[in-house]
């Protein structure tokens, strides 16, 4: 008797108007992205050879002066590249999680 009440009841459930509404319980939190930030390139390598420095920054390789996307490059140190567009000036680093210090 039972096995026959399944099928109307779950073709009752999906019918019912509000079912698409809910939410699913078991999806991840939605959290509203921000318009203007943009995602925050990696850089990969600094090669130094004389005191010429390239820098591999989202598989792309860059020198000082040289633009990656819509950014120029206006400096590449022994561990960061500072890039400049617009008015922002962003600073990646090659290890963020490591702390440096100066060598005495």
């Amino acid at each position: 008797m039972v096995a026959r009440m399944i099928p109307p009841v779950l073709l009752a459930l999906v019918s019912f108007p509000g079912y698409a509404a809910l939410p699913d319980p078991t999806a991840p939190p939605v959290v509203a992205a921000a318009t203007e930030a943009r995602p925050v390139p990696a850089l990969t390598a600094i090669r130094s050879s004389g005191t010429h420095r390239i820098a591999i920054i989202g598989g792309q390789v860059v020198k000082t002066g040289g633009r990656y996307q819509d950014a120029r490059v206006v400096r590449i140190g022994e561990t960061e590249v500072v890039l400049h567009r617009g008015g922002e000036t962003t600073v990646l680093k090659l290890h963020p999680e490591a702390e440096t210090r100066p060598r005495r």
